[in-house]
């Protein structure tokens, strides 16, 4: 079977800057992977200064090339003259090339900004975000402007966000120039990713974007007049809130609420595991072949102390043929299913609420509480 290539990532962001400052440590962290990551931008001219410092920032992060819409910003008209605003520009417009972009490029992840307006409420920000979000579903769609490329429908879709609990030192020192803070709600966020390894490069990147660094209220001016200490504190966490891109888990119900929620809170939990452990066996180096091979190993260790307790009871010794990986892929899905009927059939209808159990005592060994999740 071919090995899985990694995850692929795209950044649709409003302005320069904004890449780096909302997910610069995701994208550092991926690319160092070996992963492809790719940016668009909505704003600012292609022959401007601020598309040359992202140009430099994008080669810093290992972002490719920069891709610009080429919108004007909402509050400078001059960043792209004789363009109309991207907050005036058709909506339609806009989505028909964010939709060409993901068909190109055909990431596994699409990330953009939040529906607050990241921080500072920004409207290229906020419509930024509605345009990305019905670009990533329309991609999908062959319907849908035909015109743009075969249909692609990424796995994952995740707004980069700061929580209430998260901005830290951040609110105060933009409160002091005089901006009001837009966190979101704790509970909303899917994802706290720990980026500490690669703060040096997202603290390169955010100072290739020079005329950001020498004014007075962008965030980059603000963060270099601290000391090293504090601007690793405050870069060295990004947070997420993972959207659908897909169809909802589990059969069709005959209500709004009979039951999605916990299918869904159920394999969400098993996911982040899952995402966990592929982080951490990556880090270590390991090929997705590989990383099967540990797995399944440590699959026939559960289920050789199953074994164990059949044989003493039974006296019987299970056997298990050699096949390909796709074998490989059904047979654990098999124990997965055989497992939970197993449990099933000893504990009846107790069994969902042991197995809810059993997986909150799992998580709360590996997993930070809710709220803090794992990574895109």
């Amino acid at each position: 079977m071919t090995p899985s290539p990694l995850p692929s990532l795209l950044m649709v962001a409003a302005h320069p800057d904004d890449e780096v400052l909302l997910a610069g440590g995701v994208l550092a962290q991926y690319a160092a992977a070996g992963a492809a990551t790719a940016v668009v931008t909505a704003t600012w001219a292609a022959e401007s200064r601020r598309a040359v410092e992202l140009a430099e920032a994008l080669t810093i992060l290992g972002a490719g090339k920069p891709r610009m819409l080429g919108y004007a910003d909402a509050r400078n008209p001059r960043s792209a003259p004789g363009r109309v605003r991207l907050c005036d520009a058709p909506l339609d417009e806009v989505v028909a090339s964010l939709v060409g972009h993901v068909r190109e490029l055909r990431p596994t992840i699409v990330i953009t900004h939040d529906q607050y307006g990241q921080l500072t409420g920004h409207a290229d920000h906020i419509h930024t975000h509605r345009a990305t979000l019905l670009a990533v579903h329309a991609a999908a769609l062959p319907h849908l402007y035909p015109e743009a490329g075969e249909p692609w429908r990424p796995d994952a879709l995740y707004v980069a966000t700061h929580p209430a609990s998260g901005v830290s030192e951040l609110g105060p020192l933009l409160e002091r120039v005089g901006k009001t803070v837009h966190s979101a709600p704790d509970e909303q966020v899917t994802a706290r990713i720990d980026v500490s390894d690669v703060v040096a490069t997202k603290w390169s990147a955010i100072c290739a974007h020079r005329s950001q660094v020498e004014g007075r209220r962008a965030l980059p001016a603000l963060l270099s007049g601290l000391t090293d200490e504090v601007r690793h504190r405050i870069l060295a966490t990004e947070w997420y809130t993972r959207l659908d891109t897909g169809p909802v888990p589990g059969p069709v119900q005959d209500s709004l609420t009979s039951g999605r929620r916990d299918v869904s809170g159920l394999w969400d939990t098993i996911g982040r595991l899952g995402d966990m452990f592929t982080r951490r066996d990556t880090a270590r180096g390991l090929s997705p072949e590989l990383q099967w091979t540990v797995q399944v190993l440590k699959l026939t260790e559960e289920v050789g102390e199953s074994a164990q307790a059949i044989i003493g009871a039974w006296g019987a010794n299970p056997r298990k043929e050699q096949g390909t990986w796709s074998d490989v892929q059904e047979e654990v899905a098999d124990t997965a299913i055989t497992s939970l009927v197993s449990l099933y059939r000893m504990l009846g209808d107790q069994a969902p609420g042991f197995l809810t159990h059993v997986l909150a005592q799992k998580s709360a060994r590996f997993l930070p509480p809710t709220g803090t999740g794992s990574t895109p």
